[in-house]
């Protein structure tokens, strides 16, 4: 280029190196573009080329020289061809990975800006099936006293639903703390929030149960939905008809008493024959008698329970039970349901001289914090032992009677864990099935919580430590051991806790013949409708704390358990039965049902 006298330009270094650059990438363009253009010329027929005097001749190929050597154009093409189809199809699935990656993403993102809870730091706590409990934003980490309402839903002043929807909600409402509106109402019902854009939520769970299989925290759910509603389409399977067992499935002969769930024998023609109290198919079921509205268990006038245990009296022949009564937070209200059972929860003790009632109370024996009682006789001594725990997550205490309950010994710590399901031993030991949390359960799974046992050598001693693994391969709290009169041990427990819902088939049932290996679990082998004697049924929206009583022939009587979200008329349809006190709701009270015919 040619510069003028006024302009003096000094070409530099990086000029140069920029020159230069410029120049190599056009002679790169103009070689690519030179082979490009070769490749794409027709192939000849037959081409004859010489070196060094030898004829060399290709049919249907084109042979060009290269430097000092004649090459097959031909030939590199297809080789060219086919790296560049494995390139294409290698790149095709990166763009399809990177498609799925960036869908995740917006999914994630979609999902994380939808959250009805206006604090962050807050989590939805659903309750689908609990008609009288709100969707709660629950402080993350599960503090039971720390919640708000969602958006959309207001506080009802302390009452359940706690939280109700704003239709509706507004006649009597004023103004709380920070302008939140609080009612007394309930015009416009339970709070109930949903994602719009929420996918299949619904699976099978074991015994034919649909239940939700998502929920939060995400990482306490394995298992993905499958269907949009509690029926489940259908497909989960009728237990009860034995469809969900193998060996009807392959030949619809039992094998052994195993094959029938240790509840029953299995007779030469290889069909299940129950004992009394167990019925379906494979005798995985309880069967109950109806209820006497008379003698429903412990429904106290005054005070809520949740469960309790009972003995039997050698002396009197009376039947005394051990009680979560929960006190209400002010002295002069009644029944005040389960919101105090963390702080007000105490064990008292009632009799009866029939096993399912009516109970009339007779003494406090536990203060505020005591909670879920498991009473046993000791078959080496004879003596009472009632263990509870002494707060609400622990630790399990144990007293020892020996003279029927009149008095107890001091209360002895023997493990941090919680809701235990004692085993007497014959040579005085104690298998302590409890509750833990945080386990690792098989997927799919509704919750972290599962069942493990420890070993007490002696009864005035602490017991060793657990190993912290499930012995159940299903979710689980409240286990209740006990062995029959062929000496094979059964347990009851609940089987869809704390966010498995819906909780209509939460019975559990595991069965084993040493009480260390035990089944697969029975879902739903007792259920949330209860039969009446005169012919009405009602359906309540959560019955746990199973405990069974046995007959002297260790032959099972009668299932204690505790339910709530039971309609407040107890199966009297619309009509207010005048001698219940029962509130409906969150309250609750103790029921006990016969097994058997």
């Amino acid at each position: 280029r040619r510069l003028s006298s006024a302009h003096v330009v000094v070409m530099t270094d990086a000029h140069r190196h920029r020159r230069n650059q410029r120049l190599m990438f056009y002679l790169a363009v103009i070689a690519i573009s030179a082979v490009i253009w070769v490749s794409l010329q027709p192939d000849d027929t037959s081409t004859t080329v010489s070196n060094n005097n030898n004829n060399v001749t290709a049919i249907s190929n084109k042979i060009v020289k290269l430097g000092s050597s004649y090459v097959n154009m031909n030939l590199q093409t297809e080789e060219v061809d086919n790296d560049t189809r494995q390139t294409q199809t290698t790149q095709q699935q990166l763009l399809e990975q990177q498609q799925i990656s960036h869908d995740m993403k917006i999914e994630k993102k979609r999902k994380k800006r939808w959250n009805p809870c206006l604090n962050t730091k807050y989590e939805l706590e659903r309750h689908d099936y609990e008609t009288q409990h709100g969707d709660i934003c629950r402080v993350k980490g599960g503090v039971m006293g720390l919640y708000e309402c969602p958006d959309g839903c207001h506080e009802t002043a302390g009452n359940a639903p706690y939280c109700a929807n704003d239709g509706g909600g507004g006649g009597g409402g004023k103004q709380g703390g920070g302008g939140v509106r609080k009612t007394n109402g309930h015009k416009g019902g339970p709070c109930r929030v949903r994602n719009p854009d929420a996918p299949p939520e619904y699976r099978c769970d074991d015994g034919g149960v649909c239940i939700m299989a998502v929920g939060t925290p995400k990482s306490q759910f394995k298992g993905k939905g499958v269907y949009y509603d509690d029926s489940c389409d259908g497909q989960c399977g009728n237990g009860r008809e034995g469809e969900l067992n193998s060996w009807i499935a392959n030949g619809k002969r039992c094998n052994s008493d195993y094959d029938c769930s240790l509840a029953g024998i299995c007779t030469p023609q290889g069909q299940c024959q129950c004992d009394p109290w167990a019925e379906g198919v494979d005798c995985s079921y309880l069967k109950f008698q109806p209820v006497d509205k008379a003698r429903l268990g412990y429904l106290d006038e005054q005070h809520t329970s949740w469960g309790g245990s009972i003995v039997q009296s050698a002396n009197t022949g009376l039947y005394h039970m051990f009680i979560s009564e929960i006190l209400c937070k002010i002295d002069s209200r009644k029944r005040c349901g389960l919101s105090a059972w963390q702080t007000h929860s105490r064990i008292v003790e009632a009799t009866s001289t029939q096993v399912d009632g009516p109970y009339t109370r007779l003494k406090q024996v536990l203060p505020p914090e005591h909670h879920n009682p498991s009473v046993h006789i000791s078959p080496t001594t004879g003596h009472w032992h009632l263990f509870t725990i002494g707060g609400s997550t622990g630790p399990i205490e144990r007293m020892v009677s020996t003279d029927e309950g009149k008095t107890w010994s001091h209360a002895i710590t023997i493990s941090p864990e919680q809701n235990p399901g004692p085993l007497l031993m014959s040579d005085g030991s104690t298998r302590l099935f409890f509750r833990g949390d945080g386990m690792d359960i098989p997927s799919p799974t509704c919750s972290d919580e599962g069942i493990s046992m420890q070993v007490c050598p002696v009864e005035n001693e602490p017991c060793h430590p657990s190993n912290g693994l499930p012995i159940i391969s299903h979710t689980g709290e409240d286990p209740s051991v006990f062995v029959d009169h062929r000496g094979n041990y059964h347990m009851m427990f609940n089987a869809l806790p704390y966010k498995c819902v819906p909780k209509f088939d939460q019975g559990g049932h595991a069965w084993s013949k040493d009480g260390i290996e035990w089944s697969t679990p029975r879902t739903g082998a007792f259920d949330t409708t209860i039969q009446f004697t005169d012919g009405t049924s009602m359906k309540c929206e959560r019955r746990e704390r199973p405990q069974m009583v046995l007959d002297k022939d260790r032959m099972p009587l009668a299932l204690i358990s505790a339910v709530t979200g039971c309609p407040r008329a107890l199966g009297e349809g619309e009509s207010v039965w005048k001698s219940n006190p029962y509130k409906g709701g969150d309250d609750s009270f103790t029921l006990i049902q016969k097994m058997g015919a």
